[in-house]
């Protein structure tokens, strides 16, 4: 009888070491894994700002002008160029193309709104 509980007392403590050092090794490789996410992460953050320090010398106002010089065909603002709202001509009408096209083919008057036959409701019933 007591070598029987021996035997139980051993296995449980060797089962017992083994879910420890399994435990110990599962939080290992999560703090491997947390330190890998965490470098990553600082990685992520400096190239961000390297982006953010590029974005703001591509965004100069002397490099923008000229490209603008360079690459656009810009003139300086004229002050004949300024007209007054009375000069601008009116619009002409507006023309509803569909909607003559639709009265031509006889499609422009409306029609009735079509009826259950079994109910008569014009809206569709409830799905049975």
């Amino acid at each position: 009888m007591i070598k029987l509980l021996h035997v139980i007392a051993i296995g449980a403590l060797v089962s017992s070491a083994v879910y420890a050092y399994s435990i110990k090794y599962e939080t290992t490789l999560a703090a491997e894994h947390l330190q890998k996410l965490k470098a990553k992460t600082q990685r992520e953050r400096d190239a961000i700002q390297v982006l953010k320090a590029e974005w703001q010398f591509l965004n100069r106002p002397d490099r923008i002008q000229a490209l603008a010089e360079r690459h656009l065909d810009l003139q300086a603002f004229v002050a004949t160029q300024v007209v007054k709202p009375s000069d601008i001509p009116n619009r002409g009408p507006k023309v509803d193309t569909i909607g003559r096209k639709l009265a031509d083919l006889g499609l422009g008057v409306p029609t009735e709104t079509p009826k259950d036959r079994k109910t008569g409701a014009t809206t569709p019933g409830p799905m049975q």
